[in-house]
């Protein structure tokens, strides 16, 4: 298939292919809530997209994909110059499919096929040839190295206004104490619930959001003494000691790394 603007492409729910993939090249972007009747592939091949969920977010880095069962209710936001490569799979031809959301690391094979797919008329039903390379793609997809969108969004009515704004400026320098002030609860109270509902501590919350924000700053190109300032980080060295012990990497890797030219 063609390289669409992201107002133009089809509907994916409605081509008569059985998986159908689309390429998507523009500038900051950010949809709706919604949803699909089939799975979702979404390939990352240069730029970041915050992906959020009804229970949690997720930061997909250049060379990452997410998995979106059919379903799943989402809505992505993308800053800068981006690319991605969708694919859609047709859970009545395809019902072994996994049922819970992820990102996946993509090796250069799985590259490959995702970007063949995309390619595919939609208006057509596969051959064999098709058929065999949608199995090895498969293959490829339950292999591949995956993580859990690893940070959950509390509901309550009282955390949910300090997840936003904390998402929306990561370097906010409210305590928690200052936090029950604003929305109506003492420190105890929101300690428990943020615990209870995330998982995490607040101070823990926060830190995972500021990573989860610095990778998105750092896949659109931002300077590693830019996204730390942003962050709320008082030294570069302070941001990339932390983001090395999440991470394993130190924040400049991911700035290397870009989509192969095809």
């Amino acid at each position: 298939m063609p390289v669409y603007p992201p107002a133009a492409v089809e509907d994916p729910d409605l081509v008569a292919c059985p998986v159908v993939g689309m390429a998507i090249d523009t500038r900051a972007h950010a949809s709706d809530w919604h949803t699909h009747r089939r799975a979702q592939l979404l390939y990352q091949a240069e730029g970041g997209v915050t992906l959020y969920l009804d229970d949690r977010v997720g930061q997909l880095a250049p060379l990452q994909a997410a998995w979106l069962p059919a379903g799943c209710r989402h809505r992505t936001v993308m800053q800068g110059s981006f690319a991605y490569r969708s694919l859609y799979f047709d859970v009545g031809v395809y019902p072994g499919l996994p049922r819970e959301p992820g990102i996946l690391d993509v090796n250069p094979l799985l590259r490959e096929m995702i970007l063949r797919v995309t390619q595919w008329p939609s208006n057509q039903a596969l051959d064999v040839p098709r058929q065999r390379l949608v199995r090895t793609l498969l293959d490829e997809l339950r292999a591949a190295p995956a993580t859990p969108l690893h940070l959950p969004m509390p509901r309550d009515r009282r955390l949910l206004p300090i997840a936003r704004e904390l998402l929306a400026n990561p370097a906010c320098p409210l305590s928690i104490d200052d936090w029950g002030g604003r929305v109506g609860a003492s420190e105890r109270t929101l300690a428990r619930l943020f615990l209870a509902e995330t998982g995490l501590s607040f101070t823990r919350w926060r830190t995972q959001c500021r990573l989860l924000m610095a990778r998105a700053r750092l896949a659109e190109g931002a300077s590693v003494t830019a996204v730390a300032h942003a962050m709320g980080y008082a030294s570069d060295s302070a941001f990339i000691a932390m983001y090395r012990r999440a991470y394993g990497e130190p924040p400049g890797r991911r700035q290397r790394r870009r989509e192969p030219s095809s």
